[in-house]
C-alpha cells in the first residue's frame, strides 16, 4: 500500500519532534553547571604561586569524565575576605554547590544547617573513611555527622637544631620523647656561651601553653562544650611547666630571629612552614645556617597524641540541586589519588590520604630534603599525623579557645597564672552558657 501524503507529513513531523526533543535533552544535559567556592593563595598563610593549578586540573579531570557538566568558580577572593564573601552568598541563597570551609567557620556553618550531611552519600558511593587520617576526617565532623571532607592538612612538628645539640653533646631525641626530656634539654643548653654575663643560647622558642596542654593529654572542655576544665591540677601543672620554660631565659623574650641565627635548640613549626623554608623544591631557604630536623611534639609516657593539626575542608551546599554530582566532584578533590598527589607536590600542606603520604613519590620528595641539611622522614611524618590531637567540635569552640589563649597568655606573661586561673575559668564558663 502506498503511503499517503498525509501519513508522510505526519511521520516527518513526528521525526522532527523527536529530533528536537533529543537536541533539547542533550543541550539540557550539557548545560549542567556546578559552582565552586574557593579562595586564592595558601590556607596556611605562606606563599603559594600554584594555588589554582591543582583545582584547575581537578576540574579538567572531572569535566572530562562528565562531558555534560561545567565547573565554575570566582577567582581572586583572598582568604581574609572569604568568610564574609561566603556568609553573604549564604544569606542571599546563592552559596556555591561545593565550597572550601575555613576551620574557624566550620562549627558555625554546620550548626546553622548550611552544609549537606555526607554520611549517606559516603555509604551510597561505598567510600571507606579509613583512607583518611583520623584527625583530619574528624575535623569535618560535627556532633557525630560528617559535613566536610579534608582537602589538605598542616600538622605542627618540633623543629630541632641538630648542630646546637651536637655542640652540646646531646643526642637528638627519637621516637616517643617526653615533655620531661624536652625541659631537661632546654635547661642544659640555655647558657651564656661567650662569657659576657648574658644568656645567648636558648632551649626553645614558640612552645606555648596549648602545646603543653596537648603534651599532657588534657581536655580543656567537655564533649558538649558546656563547661571548661581549666582550674584543675593537671592544667595547672601544664601551665606551671610553661612558666618554668620561660624562667630558664632569665626574663629575656626569645625571638624568631634567635632561632633563625641558630641560637635556639627547639621551635614548633608547621609542615607548611617547613616546606616553604626549604631551597628545593620550594621557594626560600630561611634556616640555612644550621642542620635541622623535625620530630613529633613531646608528650608523656601515657600520651603521644601531641601534635596539633590544621585542616582545609571542602563541603557541599545543603541546598544544592545536584547532590550526587557535587559529591562526585568532592571525591575528585579529596579522594582522587592523582589529584591529591599533585596537591602534595605543588602546595605546602600534606594530604589527608594515607596512601599519598605513604607513596614513593612522597618519600622521594622528603628524601630530597635530607640532602639539603633538612630531615623529616616519611615514617615520622606519618606517625605525627596518625597521632594528632583531635579538636573539640562545638559551636562556640573557636571563640572560646581564642579568649582562653588571650587570658592565659597574659596571665603567664605577668606571672599571675596561679592567682587568675579561677577567674579565667569562671569567665570561660559564662561564655559557654
Amino acid at each position: 500500500m502506498r503511503m499517503t501524503k498525509t501519513k508522510k507529513l505526519l511521520l516527518a513531523l513526528i521525526g522532527c519532534s523527536l529530533l528536537l526533543i533529543g537536541l533539547f535533552i542533550g543541550r539540557a544535559q550539557r548545560e549542567i553547571t556546578l559552582t565552586l567556592g574557593m579562595f586564592t593563595g595558601s590556607n596556611w598563610d605562606v606563599y603559594n604561586a600554584e594555588s589554582y593549578k591543582v583545582i584547575d586540573d581537578a576540574i579538567a579531570k572531572f569535566e572530562k569524565a562528565h562531558p555534560n557538566v561545567t565547573i565554575e568558580y570566582k577567582s581572586g577572593i583572598l582568604k581574609q575576605d572569604y568568610s564574609a564573601w561566603l556568609a553573604s552568598d549564604i544569606a542571599d541563597g546563592e552559596q556555591p554547590d561545593v565550597f572550601m570551609v575555613l576551620s574557624e567557620d566550620f562549627n558555625r556553618l554546620s550548626s546553622l544547617g548550611a552544609l549537606l550531611p555526607l554520611d549517606d552519600l559516603i555509604g551510597e558511593n561505598e567510600i571507606s573513611t579509613d583512607i583518611f587520617y583520623e584527625s583530619a576526617l574528624s575535623s569535618g565532623s560535627y556532633q557525630s555527622t560528617q559535613y566536610a571532607l579534608p582537602y589538605e592538612i598542616n600538622p605542627t612538628m618540633m623543629c630541632v637544631n641538630r648542630d646546637l645539640l651536637e655542640r652540646e653533646g646531646i643526642a637528638v631525641p627519637e621516637g616517643n620523647w617526653t615533655i620531661e626530656q624536652f625541659y631537661q634539654i632546654c635547661a642544659q643548653v640555655t647558657k651564656d656561651t661567650n662569657g659576657d654575663g648574658t644568656i645567648d643560647q636558648y632551649g626553645s622558642y614558640g612552645f606555648e601553653w596549648q602545646d603543653a596542654v596537648n603534651g599532657y593529654g588534657i581536655r580543656l572542655f567537655d564533649d558538649e562544650g558546656a563547661t571548661s576544665n581549666l582550674n584543675r591540677s593537671d592544667v595547672r601543672e601544664a601551665l606551671s611547666y610553661i612558666q618554668k620554660l620561660k624562667d630558664l631565659n632569665g626574663g629575656y623574650q626569645v625571638s624568631s630571629e634567635d632561632f633563625d641565627k641558630g641560637n635556639v635548640a627547639f621551635c614548633p613549626l608547621t609542615f607548611a612552614q617547613y616546606r616553604t623554608y626549604q631551597p628545593y623544591p620550594y621557594r626560600v631557604s630561611k634556616y640555612s645556617t644550621f642542620k635541622w630536623s623535625c620530630l613529633a611534639m613531646p608528650g608523656t609516657t601515657d600520651n603521644q597524641k601531641t601534635s596539633q593539626i590544621a585542616t582545609s575542608l571542602i563541603a557541599i551546599n545543603s541546598k544544592t540541586t545536584q547532590r550526587q554530582l557535587a559529591f562526585e566532584f568532592l571525591e575528585t578533590l579529596t579522594i582522587d589519588q592523582e589529584i591529591q598527589q599533585e596537591l602534595f607536590e605543588n602546595s605546602q600542606g600534606a594530604s589527608a590520604l594515607k596512601s599519598v603520604m605513604a607513596s614513593d613519590s612522597t618519600k622521594a620528595l622528603l628524601d630530597q630534603d635530607a640532602l639539603n641539611n633538612y630531615s623529616l622522614k616519611q615514617d615520622v611524618l606519618d606517625a605525627i599525623m596518625e597521632n594528632a590531637v583531635i579538636e573539640p567540635k562545638f559551636k562556640k569552640y573557636n571563640n572560646v579557645i581564642e579568649r582562653c589563649d588571650y587570658l592565659i597568655t597574659n596571665a603567664l606573661n605577668e606571672n599571675k597564672i596561679d592567682d587568675q586561673l579561677v577567674d579565667i575559668e569562671r569567665e570561660i564558663d559564662n561564655q559557654l552558657k
